[in-house]
């Protein structure tokens, strides 16, 4: 069944305090970049070139947010953006309203009510959009590390 966006939640884990961050008011959110390197093992006798899977590239998470300089989420991503500092990642998708909880080791517990999407990266990018007649976006580049581990409800 086709799941709606309204309702996806972004958060990720406040290396400072190990605390959960909310981020305020995303607009968009998108996994992108996701594929696998190619080996070439083709030998001087072959007519084609062939191939066999490498690593697997995790790609970037980008998202939007409406810009609100008293959102204390949007001043942290900054921050953590001028750090390169690597977080840990959960989306929460609009199959439940469950937030995580961050467990004594500083990781996620994911509530099983809800589908997700966990993973670490660091934030590569954080720019603003100023418009006429609009109001000022900001758009934030993660680049995953590792695996996107996908937890459906049950």
């Amino acid at each position: 069944m086709a799941q709606k966006t309204q309702g996806t939640n972004i958060y990720f884990v406040d290396p400072a305090d190990e605390s959960l961050v909310t981020v305020g008011c995303p607009t968009t959110a998108n996994f992108s970049g996701r594929t696998t390197d190619q080996i070439e093992t083709t030998c001087l006798t072959d007519d084609d070139r062939t191939f066999v899977s490498g690593l697997n590239n995790p790609g970037t998470f980008t998202f939007t947010v409406n810009l609100d300089s008293s959102d204390a989420s949007h001043a942290r991503i900054q921050d953590l953006q001028n750090d390169g500092t690597t977080l840990l990642w959960a989306i929460g998708l609009s199959d439940g309203t469950a937030a995580p909880t961050v467990d004594s080791g500083g990781t996620f517990d994911l509530d099983t009510s809800r589908s997700w999407r966990r993973f670490s990266g660091n934030i590569t990018d954080y720019s603003e959009d100023f418009a006429t007649n609009t109001i000022i976006t900001a758009n934030v580049t993660v680049q995953i590390s590792g695996a996107i581990e996908f937890a459906e409800a049950v």
